[in-house]
């Protein structure tokens, strides 16, 4: 199992534990304390009961806006058993991918697995979202009619005994499946389906439950293309397309007790799929503004094609860079924003492409749309925590007036309990654009935010935040709670008390016999690191 542990740390700490939470300071101890932490996953993995019976995963979850009303509840699992759960996923991934429709038949799309095991990335970039879209766009010119569909709650529904019956099929000799099936259970609590949102295990794992459904597709002689829960059918005939839509609802059902979308299930014509496919065009529910304004459209259509993505740890990361700045650069971004700025609602998909474009543009621009997008909080309220993550991540290039307008502001949303910063994930990620300027008044209201919530996660970025501006006396006070604080935010404290001096050093030496494995890990890490000249505690 320690190559699988490994690979999991490394993409783990490459990439991140999911794409919706903020990156955890556990991420760093995994990479920072590797051997140490691959030591602790054996023993876990040799000691799975106790191990779960001693110190069970302390998941965090939290709805996400997924427009502007509706929602989707995400979770992110507890930093060392995401860790175990991804290594012991990856140890039956190769199964899995065998099993699936080949990826060479350029049917499914999604998350198909990179078997290099020296790869950070455990997914084959060239099967994604775009390859999915441009697939679906040949057969829909070869095709008459498409359907275009998607799964209703779909991680939130996925059914645990379906996915035990489907890895037993893999015939497995270990106790993989035992032990998996053990952390779903522990994550669900008393319900028997769900899957946590936005990590690669639980990727990997609905993957195998939909290839049942892309099996009994292809036997029914059924052109589809799919990626993750989105399905694209294809028909020569309404007719046709009509009863793919039947089999697929039901053979759903059926067999994994999901169900389709029903506001977002459409029958139309080849012609009509290609007229409004995102990757040239808008979809006819959301679409990209270009009344009176043909080049903002067709520069909108640029940037929807243009990936932003960018890996900074590629040997050619510099090239990299440089063409990505190139193309940017022929996009007119603030003219784009300011067209979108003036809407009542947002293109959605445009808007987030946006908003992370703005980090590639330069000054003076950059501050004025910074400014812009912190300030039409109610307008891009169902991205505003991609808003606040993008500022954050600029924060220490902006002007100091823009610095202090941004404060001024988001402090302004918290204090009111904005509806905006109501949603956890936005005022968590609030915290965080708070947390980089260290002040009086940010102080005060982290310390109102962190008296009012019952957010763990919102709590433990308050502790690292007080700890990294050293205010002793909040910490000190904390102190005498320490055995009532969230595990979260006791990893947390741990870290802060290297900044309490004497009486950080004595807590640690009377609490030692109280600390968790983790735990234990965790404050050797922090002594090491608070060593390092020049180390401020991240947030």
């Amino acid at each position: 199992m320690k190559r699988f542990f490994e690979r999991a740390i490394t993409n783990i700490t490459n990439y991140g534990d999911t794409d919706i939470f903020p990156f955890p300071i556990e991420n760093l101890v995994l990479f920072d304390k590797r051997g140490d932490t691959i030591d602790l996953l054996l023993d876990i993995d040799n000691n799975f009961r106790a191990r779960l019976a001693e110190t069970p995963p302390s998941n965090y979850s939290a709805l996400t806006p997924v427009s502007y009303t509706g929602f989707r509840w995400a979770t992110q699992i507890d930093p060392i058993w995401n860790a175990y759960l991804l290594g012991v996923v990856l140890s039956i991934s190769d199964d899995i991918e065998a099993r699936r429709v080949p990826s060479a038949d350029n049917v499914v799309f999604s998350y198909r697995f990179n078997a290099d095991a020296a790869s950070p990335d455990l997914f084959l970039k060239e099967f994604n979202w775009r390859s999915f879209m441009e697939r679906s766009l040949v057969l829909a010119q070869t095709e008459g009619f498409v359907v275009t569909c998607d799964i209703s709650e779909f991680y939130s529904r996925l059914n645990h005994h379906r996915l035990e019956n489907a890895l037993k099929q893999l015939g497995l000799r270990g106790s993989q499946s035992s032990k998996i099936m053990d952390i779903l259970q522990n994550f669900s609590g008393t319900y028997s389906f769900g899957m946590p949102v936005g990590g690669p295990a639980a990727r990997i794992l609905s993957e195998l439950l939909l290839n049942q459904i892309d099996s009994l597709l292809r036997l029914e002689g059924i052109e589809f293309c799919r990626f993750a829960d989105d399905y694209h059918l294809f028909s020569d005939s309404y007719e046709g397309a009509f009863r793919n839509l039947v089999f697929l609802s039901e053979k759903l059902l059926m067999n994994q007790g999901l169900q389709l979308q029903k506001s977002k299930t459409r029958i139309m014509t080849g012609a009509e799929f290609v007229a409004t496919s995102p990757l040239g065009h808008a979809t006819a529910d959301d679409k990209v503004p270009d009344e009176g304004a043909p080049d903002l459209a067709e520069q909108s259509h640029n940037l929807m094609r243009l990936s932003l993505y960018f890996d900074p740890y590629s040997p050619t990361a510099k090239d990299d860079y440089e063409i990505l700045r190139s193309e940017l650069q022929k996009i007119d971004i603030f003219a784009l924003l300011k067209a979108e700025l003036v809407k009542s609602r947002v293109h959605i998909s445009l808007s987030k492409k946006i908003v992370s474009a703005i980090r590639f543009i330069e000054e003076p621009q950059r501050s004025e749309a910074v400014l812009s997008l912190i300030t039409n909080e109610t307008l891009l309220y169902p991205i505003y925590s991609n808003v606040l993550w993008v500022v954050a991540t600029l924060y220490d290039v902006l002007p100091e007036p823009s610095r202090n307008a941004i404060n001024e502001h988001v402090r302004k949303l918290v204090n009111a309990k904005s509806h905006v910063i109501g949603i956890e994930l936005n005022l968590l990620y609030a915290v965080r654009l708070l947390a980089c300027s260290e002040g009086p008044e940010n102080e005060e209201t982290l310390n109102r935010v962190f008296k009012a919530t019952t957010s763990v996660a919102i709590r433990r970025d308050i502790i690292l935040t007080m700890a990294r501006w050293k205010a002793w006396a909040w910490l000190s006070d904390l102190k005498n709670f320490f055995r009532t604080l969230s595990p979260m935010e006791r990893r947390a404290f741990i870290v802060a008390s290297f900044t309490m001096s004497d009486e950080g050093k004595h807590w640690r030496q009377h609490i030692a016999p109280e600390l968790s494995a983790f735990e234990e890990l965790v404050r050797v890490w922090a002594s090491e690191k608070i060593q390092q000249n020049g180390w401020r505690i991240p947030v």
